[in-house]
């Protein structure tokens, strides 16, 4: 069985002045307002901005976890109502079937969607030689290393052939070295598959070299503040990272994102706490400085 990736003409994300307020014993908090983004079909697309932006509440709305308080959201035309099999989500933590092997996780969607027990293992072989995985198929999640399970994750993810991978901070527990790796192994399968996704990240450089276009989302409530075209070529190489675009690219967002990490941190840090910084404690210690 071929690996099956979704019509050129569908996996279309459209966003339109989303907003999204909780209700607190506070009182009711805006996490975003008046939000419009779009992923076109087969496009490679990241939100970033800072902690708190509503960057993971959005991405909730477009998977149908979350009902938006005003705006829409709606994939290939039609308004999102709830989960469904035409997205796939992979989350940061691993959330794999410790009791099943690493095929019969992958097999799962498979299975509930009635496919043959020779067309689940022959889907799920082939997009785990995909990932590098076909190896472990009879190996349980306890017995693999972190960027292992989430590539597991991953695979499980696209086995039912979503329109949509939705990916919120995949990758964010794994160590520096492994996170390299993991980019380029997601850019590798999705330059085959040539699926919708939209990657939520807070790495700027995880950003540029994954993606057609990066969406920088103000502090909360969260807003799009700059909408940045990726121009790299593809396939993207580790070697890009060095190259005088890539570094330029990276500092433009790293400039817009430090100025909404302040906002977020509040007016007294941007009065002058960073000065502080530098302030010298001496013999007497913290306390005289309180």
């Amino acid at each position: 069985m071929n690996i099956v990736s979704p019509p050129a003409s569908l996996g279309r994300i459209d966003v339109r002045n989303l907003g999204i307020r909780f209700q607190t014993k506070a009182g009711s908090i805006d996490a975003v307002n008046d939000v419009s983004i779009h992923v076109q079909p087969g496009e490679f697309v990241s939100l970033i901005g800072p902690s708190g932006c509503g960057k993971s509440t959005l991405l909730n709305v477009v998977a149908g976890f979350l009902e938006p308080t005003s705006g829409q959201a709606m994939l290939d035309g039609q308004t999102i109502r709830g989960p469904g099999s035409d997205r796939g989500v992979v989350f940061q933590q691993y959330s794999l079937f410790p009791w099943m092997t690493v095929r019969k996780n992958v097999e799962f969607g498979l299975k509930l969607k009635g496919f043959s027990a020779s067309e689940r293992e022959t889907q799920a072989r082939t997009l785990l030689g995909l990932a590098g995985l076909l190896s472990f198929e009879n190996h349980y999640p306890d017995q693999l290393s972190g960027g292992m399970k989430q590539r597991v994750g991953i695979v499980r993810a696209l086995a039912t052939s979503p329109q949509v991978l939705l990916m919120d901070e995949p990758f964010g527990a794994l160590d520096s070295q492994t996170r390299v790796v993991m980019q380029e192994i997601l850019t590798n399968m999705w330059q085959r598959l040539r699926i919708s996704v939209l990657f939520i990240t807070h790495d700027i450089e995880e950003a540029v070299f994954l993606s057609d276009r990066i969406y920088v989302m103000t502090a909360r409530p969260g807003r799009i503040k700059s909408e940045i075209v990726v121009p790299l070529p593809r396939p993207r190489t580790p070697e890009m990272t060095a190259t005088p675009q890539f570094v330029q690219l990276v500092r433009t967002i790293k400039t817009l994102i430090r100025e909404e990490s302040l906002a977020a941190m509040g007016g007294e840090l941007c009065d002058g706490g960073l000065g502080g910084l530098s302030t010298e404690v001496g013999p007497q210690g913290v306390a005289h400085l309180v």
